[in-house]
């Protein structure tokens, strides 16, 4: 059986299929693993060909869906409200008008920006518990929130948008808020990707639903810290140095002010950013998959469609100008567009070693013994 999209747009309830939808554009996640999370959006472009006029106002609720692969379900591909509508006439005669009704249409995360938080004074608490305590602030509906990593000193009172402020206190633990098709919002620490891995391992796509011109690779010097100073506890700092990158590239030196309370917490918080960065990698900053090929798996069209952010991915067999050895890395981000015929979906990634977190002795249970070590863990090598 071939695959056929079949997008609805739902707009307040009501209900826009068939030709009735023309082309649609949606947008999740961030750039690059070293931004903060912005608010995922949506062009949507609907065709009205009987002279009606569509009800849809600012604000209205949006969902949009496509059907999976097997055409027996739909697949929530976007979920968020109306921002703005156009109407452009473009055919008329003495008995029908057609129109173009063009919606721009933003994500639930859009609700945490138009939220101040903070008014009251916060207390001494790990990114998880503060993160949490602003999103209760606001009306929406929690994901997933892992367990905090490092403890933040308390807050005075102060207002401020609360996705500036859940940005701030995901980015100072290397971790990220982010939100479900859905309309859910999270919090995913910095471990998130490591346990993706461990329980999913990375994601294989095959090059050949990549066009040749629909992928583009990036290693940048703005990636490199090997020496980094983190402050914490306002004005105590510690610093970390990789001596084998400065031997090889120079001292490229960063300082990272926290809001961290204590220097165990600050000290393995640059060990994560020397970890991270004191190396250069080859990042796929842009992957253009063909959804609708017609030799595409069930598997693999199903998961593009329920593409998250953070998905482990793997691609073998890349032309050795893009990637010299087969690529792992991490979804930041996706554009999605599809048309009644024709759907693709355009990844933004970074290499695994910006993401991954490597295991400390420390974070070892006492009690942990060699043979109690799956036979089938996988020993990854780092620069």
């Amino acid at each position: 059986m071939s695959w056929i999209i079949n997008p609805t747009i739902t707009i307040n309830g009501a209900s826009y299929l068939g030709s009735a939808v023309g082309s649609v554009s949606i947008d999740y996640g961030r750039t690059t693993v070293w931004d903060p999370q912005r608010v995922g959006y949506s062009r949507i472009q609907l065709i009205n060909t009987n002279n009606t006029n569509f009800p849809i106002d600012i604000n209205n609720s949006v969902q949009i869906t496509v059907r999976n692969s097997a055409n027996s379900a739909n697949i929530v591909v976007f979920t968020g409200t109306v921002a703005s509508v156009a109407n452009e006439g473009r055919v008329s005669t003495a008995t029908s008008t057609i129109a173009y009704v063009t919606i721009s249409a933003v994500s639930n995360l859009s609700i945490l920006a138009k939220i101040q938080s903070g008014a009251v004074a916060y207390p001494a608490e790990t990114e998880s518990a503060r993160i949490t305590r602003i999103l209760n602030e606001t009306t929406v509906v929690k994901d997933v929130i892992d367990p905090g990593t490092y403890t933040l000193l308390a807050r005075n009172a102060g207002t401020a948008d609360a996705l500036t402020l859940c940005n701030a206190y995901a980015g100072t633990a290397t971790a990220a808020i982010y939100e479900t098709k859905t309309g859910a919002v999270g919090y995913a620490n910095e471990d998130r990707r490591n346990q993706d891995v461990l329980a999913n391992g990375y994601f294989a796509i095959s090059p050949t639903f990549i066009p040749a011109n629909g992928i583009s690779s990036q290693r940048s010097q703005g990636d490199v810290i090997n020496s980094v100073k983190v402050g914490y506890n306002n004005g105590s700092s510690v610093t970390v140095t990789s001596s084998g990158s400065v031997a090889t590239y120079g001292t490229i030196a960063a300082t990272i002010e926290t809001d961290i309370s204590n220097e165990p917490n600050a000290t393995a918080l640059a060990n994560v950013y020397i970890g991270m960065r004191a190396y250069p990698k080859t990042s796929l900053s842009s992957i253009e998959v063909r959804v609708d090929n017609p030799t595409m798996g069930s598997v693999v069209r199903d998961k593009m469609l329920n593409m998250y952010f953070g998905l482990p991915i793997q691609i073998a067999g890349l032309p050795l100008t893009v990637s010299a050895t087969t690529y792992f890395g991490f979804v930041e981000g996706w554009n999605l567009s599809f048309s009644q015929l024709a759907a693709k979906i355009t990844l933004r990634t970074t290499e695994k070693t910006y993401s991954f977190r490597t295991t400390q002795w420390e974070d070892a249970a006492p009690a942990q013994r060699w043979l109690d070590v799956g036979a089938a863990i996988q020993w990854l090598q780092y620069e």
